[in-house]
C-alpha cells in the first residue's frame, strides 16, 4: 500500500509470483498498491505490448481489485454512493485507473491486450447499497433510467456488449464479477437472493478463529455462497494484526503491520491459516505480508511461513478447528474483529405470512430466512398453536422467493383463530422463535 524504502512491496508480489502464488488481490482504495503492482509486473515481464512479456505467466495469474462505487452510471446528477481513493464516482472510472495503474503510465493509458480476472463490489455493509447496484440490471438499455447499478456496467466490460452506454468500444476488461464485506452477512445474503442473473461469482469476507464471537459469517453469508456455488476468498485471517498485538483499526500508514512470524506465547500463526482455509466453502485464503527475508528464512519471512503452512491436502476437522477457536480465546481474547457487526444472536425467521383461501382450506405458511449465532442452524420447526406440526431441514434462502408449508391438515376456522409461528433451531438446540401469525 505504501511507498517504503528499497520497494518492500513491489519485492513481496514478485517474490510471492516467483514461489508460485498465482492469487493477487487489491483495491482501488489501498493507497499505491496498484501502482506497486505494475512495478512488480514490469520486473515479471507482465505488461502487454512490451518486448519479453509472459503471456503465459499472466494466464496462470488471477488478479483481483475492487471498487468502492456502487453505480456504473448517474444521469441525473445524484451523489454517487461509495468511495474511492482515486476520485471519480463510478465503477466504470475505479476499473480504468485499476487498468492504467496496473498495465498502462497510471494516467489513463491502458495497453492492448490488459485485463483483470476478477473485479469487486468492495465493502457492500447495507441492504442499500445492495439495491444500488441492481439498479438497472433487468433493463440497462433505457436511457430513461437516472442510474444504473454497477454490474450492469461491469457486466458489459466483462462481456464487451455497450448496453449501458458506457463501453462505446466494446472492451473486454474483466472476467468475473464478484463482492467483499468484512462487516454485516446480512447485506451479503441480500445480495446473493437479488442476484437471480448470478452475476456475483466471488464472495469476498472476514473468516478467522473468532467470526462466531461476532455476526458470524461462517455460518451465514459463506453457508448461502457455498449453496450457490460462489468462489469464497477469506480474509482478516489474523484479524488485520490484532491477534499480533497491533491496534484495532485499518491499517492507513507506514509502521501498521506485524513484522514477526507469529508471536511466542500467542497462537501459532498456522493454526490461523489452516482454521481459515478449512472453513467450508472456502475457497483460498488473503493474508497480509509485512516482511520478508532474502535468504528465505521462514522464522523471519512472512511469505514462504504462511505459504508452507497452506499446503493441505485435507480440511482440518471440525473439532480441530473448535479447539483451536478455544485457543484464541484463551490466549487472544475474543475482542478482536473491530471490523465486524457484533452478534446479535439468533434471529427468528423473517417475515412470516399464512394464507388460506377458505375456513375448510389448506393454510399455506410462508417465511424468510433465519439468522445463525455461533452455531449452524439445522432446521426449521413449523408450529399450529404449540403444536410442532413439521420439521424442514435448514437450507440457504437463495432467491427472494420465501420458503414454505402447506397444513393440509389444518382445522376448520374459528373464533379464536389459527396462529402459527416459526422456529429456527441450530445444532446445539438452540432457538429462535418468530412472531405467532394467523390466516388474514
Amino acid at each position: 500500500m505504501w511507498d517504503l524504502p528499497g520497494d518492500e512491496g513491489v519485492e513481496i508480489v514478485v517474490k510471492a509470483v516467483k514461489l508460485g502464488i498465482t492469487y493477487l488481490e487489491t483495491a482501488n482504495n489501498y493507497q499505491r498498491s496498484q501502482l506497486n503492482y505494475h512495478k512488480a509486473f514490469r520486473i515479471l515481464n507482465l505488461i502487454p505490448g512490451q518486448p519479453g512479456y509472459d503471456h503465459n505467466l499472466r494466464g496462470r495469474l488471477f488478479l483481483a481489485t475492487k471498487t468502492g462505487w456502487r453505480y456504473s452510471v448517474i444521469r441525473d446528477g445524484s451523489k454517487p454512493m461509495g468511495h474511492s481513493a482515486g476520485g471519480g464516482g463510478t465503477c466504470i472510472d475505479d476499473l480504468k485507473r485499476s487498468l492504467t495503474q496496473f498495465f498502462g503510465d497510471g494516467k489513463g493509458y491502458i495497453p492492448e491486450g490488459a485485463y483483470i480476472d476478477l473485479m469487486q463490489i468492495h465493502f457492500l455493509s447495507h441492504d442499500a447499497e445492495v439495491d444500488a447496484i441492481f439498479e438497472g440490471l433487468e433493463n440497462p438499455s433505457d436511457k430513461t433510467l437516472p442510474r444504473i447499478g454497477a454490474l450492469a456496467g461491469l457486466i458489459d466490460f466483462r462481456d464487451g456488449t455497450n448496453h449501458t452506454g458506457a463501453n462505446p468500444e466494446h472492451k473486454k476488461y474483466i472476467r468475473h464479477i464478484g463482492m467483499t464485506g468484512h462487516e454485516n452477512a446480512a447485506a451479503h445474503m441480500y445480495a446473493i437472493r437479488r442476484d437471480t442473473k448470478n452475476v456475483l461469482e466471488t464472495l469476498l469476507v472476514a473468516i478467522n478463529p473468532n467470526d462466531r464471537h461476532y455476526f458470524c459469517h461462517q455460518n451465514n453469508s459463506v453457508a448461502a455462497a457455498a449453496a450457490k456455488g460462489m468462489g469464497i476468498i477469506g480474509m482478516k485471517i489474523f484479524a488485520d494484526g490484532v491477534m499480533y498485538g497491533l491496534e484495532k483499526k485499518y491499517a492507513s500508514q507506514p509502521g501498521q503491520s506485524v513484522l514477526s512470524v507469529g508471536r511466542k506465547g500467542k497462537v501459532p500463526y498456522q493454526d490461523f491459516l489452516e482454521y481459515s482455509l478449512s472453513a467450508p466453502g472456502v475457497s483460498t485464503v488473503i493474508a497480509g505480508i509485512g516482511l520478508i527475508d532474502k535468504a528465505n528464512d521462514p522464522t523471519r519471512d512472512q511469505l514462504t511461513a504462511n505459504l508452507a503452512a497452506c499446503q493441505r491436502r485435507e480440511p482440518l476437522s471440525s473439532i480441530r478447528r473448535g479447539q483451536i477457536e478455544e485457543q484464541v480465546a484463551a490466549l487472544h481474547g475474543t475482542d478482536t474483529n473491530f471490523f465486524q457487526r457484533p452478534s446479535c444472536g439468533m434471529l427468528a425467521p423473517q417475515s412470516v405470512k399464512v394464507e388460506r383461501d377458505s375456513p375448510r382450506g389448506p393454510v399455506k405458511v410462508l417465511w424468510t430466512t433465519a439468522y445463525a449465532a455461533g452455531e449452524p442452524l439445522a432446521r426449521y420447526e413449523i408450529y399450529r398453536r404449540d403444536q410442532k406440526i413439521a420439521a424442514i431441514p435448514y437450507k440457504p434462502q437463495l432467491t427472494e422467493e420465501p420458503f414454505a408449508y402447506t397444513d393440509a391438515e389444518a382445522p376448520a376456522a374459528d373464533s379464536g383463530g389459527i396462529w402459527y409461528k416459526i422456529r429456527a433451531v441450530d445444532s446445539v438446540g438452540a432457538f429462535a422463535d418468530s412472531l405467532s401469525v394467523k390466516p388474514v
